[in-house]
């Protein structure tokens, strides 16, 4: 029997290894029916299951609370409203300790604001500098409760980060194990193919290319990101504008004439204790009634001017948010101006407070207001630091609840699917502009015109130099002419950049892989490229501008002379760019007058001396970005003439970055520096390789049969001591869980 089992084992896995060759010398389709989701606007309920389902599911990467559990306030409604938390609150022992803190929070009646978090925990832990540092983003579904679409748009956001940058984390292995034959390289194989898997999934429901992955993963990895899909929770429940008859969009205290006339509402104080507990740049509030994107000034006090100190900036991102959204049938691409042009001036919106309470102070009051047993004035008092975001308004559609023209999953990403574009659609791209324009970043691209198969690798830790592992290529030796290219991301104008070296012996130990450098920090042993400029893929009329274009994107580029550097020397190299320094314009008639920009995401990035610090939140401004630093190794062999990406998480190596001479490492295929797709030649070469794979395979298949056969045996071996000392039950506990993991692997 124990023959027969084995024998069928083999044979499944013989009959998956030839439709696996067979797929891999067949031409791929790129125009392959996709699953497509299409969109709907979704309950209170089925946000609540969705949160719960996200908080489950990426426990590393999002954290679901409740302004009730975190900051202790009332919950609005009776007990008739939001009766799914409690219907579910009596399952929550069985749950995830996210889900089941998030119920026990819980008041007897009424409903709960849920928070979501998106923070890598394991790359930036928290209380380390990284995570004090890391640049954070607010997004806001629904002030007003009847305003349906924001909500929706916001939770698919979270769903599409989330999905990216967990299947982007796998494998986690820097580098891959050097053997298979070990538990280690199981485990390996095991998330190759979860990795695969994944891979397809995304591209099938989402049409996402793996170069957009990497960049969803990029904005999980180096960003926090704050939602609050029913900001307004009692109203969304209720589908009304309101809780309980105050609106929450006049209800923060900015150029509010009473002290009872603020904070009278959950929504506004969630909002409140959120931005008193954090430090951020951009947010976005979505509404509607029109289709207009909105920014500062939105008060009466700015009338009739309408323009803030901030609006050079605040203008080209709006147009940035307007473009990447694009339109649909009957529907036009978003409008964008201030908001007293477009929409109307109000009294103790969010907005103006959001972006001027730290600063615009004589329009600030302490609230007092009596609803909810009232609320401790002094948390509407703010430091300095507290309120300088930009909060820009998104009127989504002039249906407040559209029944149609909801858009789908399909080629989610791209700015010109107007076919399955919609209200939902346009909004996701929306807010994931938002959360890329937070801050700007470089990315090497590859060297001698040989790409990275990694870009940033989300959920893996990045104490002290282990980009040497995570991003190494090994390159010729003597050459003059070594090309170097990368791209700029998170902003709009590329100032200057250029590409740094030296070996690393020469770099400073204090400097790591993550951070961020000051000139001081450089030393004297760093050689400098030729420097450039041009635009981002997010300035307008970019293709215009652009020297170079790859892969949808501006590209830059640099030639190096590594012939000075001996065999088995590791280099160094960081790109490094200025960005938006036109920002610091300020247009006439801008109100107040003789103010600079006040925005913390102007001058976190055009000046050197701008600091800011609100519950133990950072903000350090700097005019030059640097890049994750790419580590080339000059080869050993004077007979190798190829550029070889040696971090690959897909391919197995021998190469150990602190054995300086260990350079066999694997080769990779010559690259074309072109846009096009490459087709596998269905004739040339087909029989041997299938020949060759199958052999490898076959072996490799029945090494893992082998393997778990033993396994077996061990379990077998250790139930028969289970019998005879049920008593030891550390023992007991020892054999379930290696029973458990066998289960998993088997």
């Amino acid at each position: 029997m124990t023959f027969l089992r084995n024998l069928s084992a083999i044979l499944i896995c013989c009959c998956f290894i030839v439709a696996t060759a067979t797929a891999a010398t067949t031409t791929v389709d790129c125009d392959h029916d996709e699953e497509v989701t299409s969109f709907k606007l979704l309950t209170s309920a089925q946000i609540y299951d969705e949160l719960v389902t996200i908080s489950q599911k990426y426990p590393n990467l999002a954290t679901l609370t409740t302004a009730q559990e975190l900051f202790h306030l009332e919950s609005a409604g009776t007990s008739q409203d939001c009766t799914f938390h409690r219907e579910s609150s009596s399952t929550a022992g069985s749950s995830s300790s996210s889900s089941s803190s998030s119920s026990s929070s819980f008041s007897a009646y009424g409903c709960p604001n849920f928070i979501l978090t998106i923070h890598d925990t394991t790359a930036h832990p928290f209380g380390s500098e990284s995570d004090r540092s890391l640049p954070e983003v607010f997004l806001s579904g629904a002030l007003h409760g009847n305003e349906r679409v924001g909500p929706t748009a916001v939770l698919q956001t979270a769903k599409l980060l989330l999905s990216a940058a967990q299947c982007e984390s796998l494998p986690r292995y820097y580098p891959p194990p050097t053997d298979i034959n070990t538990e280690e390289g199981a485990n390996w194989l095991l998330q190759v193919q979860e990795a695969q898997d994944c891979r397809k999934e995304l591209l099938q429901l989402y049409g996402i290319t793996d170069q957009q992955r990497q960049w969803l993963a990029r904005l999980v990895t180096t960003r926090r990101i704050v939602m609050v899909p029913m900001t307004n929770a009692l109203g969304y429940d209720r589908n009304e504008r309101t809780e309980n008859g105050v609106d929450p969009n006049r209800d923060f205290p900015y150029d509010v004439s009473k002290p009872q006339k603020c904070m009278q509402t959950i929504a506004g104080r969630t909002v409140n204790e959120l931005f008193q507990r954090h430090l951020f740049q951009m947010c976005l509030t979505f509404h509607a009634g029109t289709e207009v994107i909105g920014y500062e000034w939105g008060a009466y006090p700015y009338l009739p001017t309408n323009i803030s100190p901030d609006d050079t900036a605040q203008r080209e991102i709006s147009q940035a948010y307007s473009s990447y959204a694009g339109g649909f049938e009957g529907t036009d691409v978003y409008r964008t101006g201030t908001m007293n042009e477009l929409v109307y001036a109000v009294r103790g919106g969010m907005e103006d407070w959001a972006y001027a309470g730290s600063w615009d102070t004589d329009k600030m009051i302490k609230c007092e207001p009596t609803q909810y047993g009232g609320y401790d004035k002094n948390r509407t008092v703010y430091n300095a630091s507290t309120l300088r975001a930009f909060n820009m308004l998104i009127e989504t559609s002039d249906d407040k609840i559209p029944k149609d023209h909801l858009g789908t999953s399909r080629d989610i990403l791209s700015d010109s699917s107007y076919e399955y574009n919609g209200h939902v659609s346009r909004n996701i791209r929306l807010a994931l502009t938002a959360i890329e324009l937070v801050q700007p970043y470089v990315v090497i691209w590859g060297a001698n015109m040989v790409p990275l198969k990694n870009d940033i690798i989300p959920s893996m830790e990045r104490s002290g130099r282990i980009c040497r592992q995570s991003k190494v290529m090994k390159i010729p030796q003597g050459r003059n002419d070594t090309t170097l290219a990368w791209y700029v991301g998170g902003g709009f104008t590329v100032d200057y950049t250029t590409i740094m070296y030296a070996k690393w012996d020469n770099v400073p130990e204090e400097i790591h892989c993550e951070q961020q450098l000051l000139d001081s920090d450089l030393g004297r042993g760093f050689r400098t490229a030729k420097a450039t400029k041009g635009p981002t893929r997010w300035k307008s009329d970019w293709m215009d501008e652009a020297n170079t274009v790859y892969q949808g994107q501006p590209m830059f580029f640099a030639t190096i002379d590594t012939s000075m550097f001996q065999p088995g020397d590791q280099i160094a190299v960081y790109a490094t760019a200025k960005l938006d320094q036109g920002w610091n314009y300020v247009p006439d008639g801008a109100k107040p007058n003789n103010i600079p920009p006040m925005s913390h995401l102007v001058n976190a990035r055009t000046n050197d001396d701008w600091r800011h610090e609100n519950s133990g939140k950072i903000i350090q401004g700097r005019q030059e970005w640097y890049s994750i630093p790419l580590t080339l190794v000059i080869s050993d062999d004077p007979r190798d003439v190829n550029t070889t990406d040696l971090s690959d998480r897909f391919v197995l190596s021998n190469f150990n970055v602190d054995d300086r001479h260990d350079l066999d490492g694997r080769s990779n295929d010559d690259h074309e520096w072109n846009d096009t797709k490459t087709k596998t030649n269905p004739t040339k070469g087909t029989s041997a390789n299938v020949f060759l794979f199958f052999t490898f395979s076959s072996a490799l298949c029945i090494l893992a049969i082998y393997k778990v056969r033993n396994w077996r045996q061990v379990r077998q071996y250790r139930r028969e001591r289970i019998r005879n000392r049920e008593d030891d039950e550390a023992f007991v506990n020892e054999f379930r869980t290696y029973d458990l993991e066998l289960r998993e692997l088997t």
